[in-house]
């Protein structure tokens, strides 16, 4: 669990580099099933990418904005629900974001990362009802 911890934590700081280190290298990141453009993005160049498209999309992407609810765990899988408050790039709209990361965890690395909308569906998907 704590490798997940950290690799969000300097995710959420900006510091991609010691988030990606965290991150086997065949990693994949699965977006939302409802996001407009959803993928999955693979190794550590899919995430580089995946961290550009942020760019596009929100001032100042995630950085110093992420709050993490909980480091959940289930064995090897960890549930982490986190909340920010965003400003669209383009529209400078402040919108409230509440997802939810289930991180699976192989080998002391992170493996794969799918992003759900609430705990309850992260929770579901991955087997477990808490």
């Amino acid at each position: 669990m704590e490798v997940v911890r950290r690799s969000f934590e300097a995710f959420a700081r900006g510091d991609f580099e010691a988030a990606f280190a965290a991150h086997h290298p065949s990693t994949e990141w699965c977006t939302a099933a409802d996001e407009p453009d959803q993928q999955t993005y693979r190794g550590i160049t899919g995430l580089r990418t995946f961290v550009g498209s942020l760019t596009d999309t929100w001032e100042g992407r995630f950085e110093q904005v992420m709050e993490f609810e909980a480091f959940i765990d289930c064995g090897e899988w960890v549930v982490v629900p986190w909340s920010a408050q965003l400003r669209g790039k383009g529209s400078g709209i402040s919108v409230q974001v509440k997802e939810t990361y289930a991180v699976r965890v192989q080998g002391g690395k992170i493996v794969r990362v799918e992003e759900y909308r609430s705990s309850d569906e992260a929770l579901e998907a991955i087997g477990r009802r808490d």
